[in-house]
C-alpha cells in the first residue's frame, strides 16, 4: 500500500508509511468498535425483552446512542473518596 501512495500521490516514504499506516488501523478499528456497538445492543434488547420492558429508546433514534451515553456518564461521574 505504501508503493500504491507513493506512485500514485506522489507523496514521500515517510508520508506514504504515515497514510497506509493510519489507513490499516481504521480497517481494523472501525469494524470492531461498530460491532461491539451493535453487540451491546443486541444485548440491552434482549434483556429488556426478558424482563418484558422496553429497551433503550431515549438517546438518538433507536437508541443507537445510548452505548455513548452511558461512557459519558461513566467518564463524568466524580470520584467519592470516604
Amino acid at each position: 500500500m505504501t508503493a500504491f501512495f507513493n506512485t500514485t500521490l506522489g507523496l514521500s516514504y515517510g508520508w506514504s508509511w504515515f497514510l497506509a499506516t493510519i489507513i490499516g488501523i481504521l480497517v481494523i478499528a472501525l469494524p470492531l468498535m461498530l460491532a461491539v456497538a451493535m453487540i451491546i445492543y443486541a444485548d440491552r434488547k434482549i434483556w429488556a425483552a426478558m424482563a418484558l420492558r422496553r429497551g433503550p429508546n431515549v438517546v438518538g433514534p433507536f437508541g443507537l446512542l445510548q452505548s455513548f451515553a452511558d461512557g459519558l456518564k461513566v467518564f463524568l461521574q466524580e470520584t467519592i473518596v470516604p
